[in-house]
């Protein structure tokens, strides 16, 4: 938040109501990837919860579908590092290099880390939060970027911190 900005009281009954929300989103998103196409699981998940992932995406999948056309073969799942890496470098730390003017923006993506910290992913425990952690969170640690987001949003600042091995 910016200096002259008053901070909001916590307010205990609100982040019970969003924990519940977001546990509640959690479930549905195991049960409803089990009926759907799935792009892959970090596809999957940056689709849900991130507008600005949603080109790239698209583009990713575009680009798979056309090799599977050639290879006369069913698509593959989309590249989760690979998208990852993608959405670092388009997505976020553009964000992060503008702050604060993009406040807003970085502020929203950041919340993708509030489904990452504790996800747990249908087929490995740790895939996803292992991913997030390898290709995202590390740069958020950062000396450059850590400062940012922890000014930006701390209770995510937090979540950063505490999920270090």
């Amino acid at each position: 938040m910016p200096p002259d900005t008053p901070k909001r009281p916590r307010n205990p009954a609100a982040e019970l109501i969003a924990e519940a929300e977001l546990s509640s989103q959690l479930e549905a998103y195991q049960g409803y990837s089990d009926r759907v196409w799935s792009m892959g699981r970090v596809a999957d998940l940056l689709w849900r919860h991130s507008d600005a992932a949603r080109p790239l995406i698209r583009k990713a999948l575009i680009v798979e579908l056309d090799d599977a056309m050639e290879r006369a073969s069913m698509p593959l799942p989309l590249s989760d590092g690979v998208l990852l890496l993608e959405y670092c470098g388009s997505v976020l730390r553009p964000l992060l290099d503008n702050y604060p003017e993009s406040a807003e923006a970085l502020r929203q993506e950041l919340q993708i880390i509030r489904y990452v910290a504790p996800y747990r992913g249908p087929d490995s425990a740790d895939y996803v939060t292992d991913l997030f952690d390898y290709y995202i969170l590390y740069w958020l640690r950062t000396d450059q970027y850590r400062p940012i987001v922890e000014d930006c949003d701390p209770e995510v600042g937090i979540l950063i911190l505490e999920n270090t091995d």
